[in-house]
């Protein structure tokens, strides 16, 4: 009886080990990870950010390598300006994106001002008193020394 009840008990434990795996073992299933779901201005959006991206790293590699020298400053001269002209290019395309889908959505929710906080108004105190200190006691002169009879008197040298 105890063998078959080891038996059990080792097939639930295998059972249980199973169904909590169950989950992970399972390959996930998108709902859907697809990029030619965009919408054709989504797909613009993301060009122009990628475009925006780009310039702005190469002109910060550029930088990076001309401080380091690797880059001597003619062949910098000659490079960063164009790399500057690419960037401004693709964050004014960018901008005049925002802008056009600003006019095409107007329904967006405003952005609300600020809160205005108040200023706080001071607590008023009471002063604090000063914390009053005893008069020191003045040590005891040599003749008000209580004399104990099982400690020897010093001696004068």
């Amino acid at each position: 009886m105890t063998v078959f009840a080891l038996a059990l008990g080792a097939l639930l434990a295998v059972a249980a080990v199973v169904v909590v795996a169950l989950p992970f073992l399972r390959e996930p299933e998108p709902l859907d990870d697809r990029l030619a779901t965009l919408s054709p201005a989504e797909r613009e959006r993301l060009a122009l950010a990628e475009a925006r991206d780009q310039a702005l790293a190469a002109l910060k590699e550029l930088e990076l390598d001309h401080r380091t020298g690797k880059v001597n400053d003619e062949d910098y001269r000659a490079v960063v300006g164009p790399l500057r002209r690419r960037a401004a290019e693709t964050l004014r395309a960018l901008d005049a994106y925002a802008a056009r889908m600003s006019e095409i959505e107007p329904n967006q929710p405003e952005i609300p001002e600020p809160a205005v906080v108040p200023e706080p108004t001071p607590v008023p105190h009471q002063p604090i008193e000063p914390a009053v200190v005893p008069e020191p006691v003045p040590p005891p002169d040599e003749g008000d020394r209580p004399v104990r009879p099982d400690v020897p008197e010093p001696t004068p040298q």
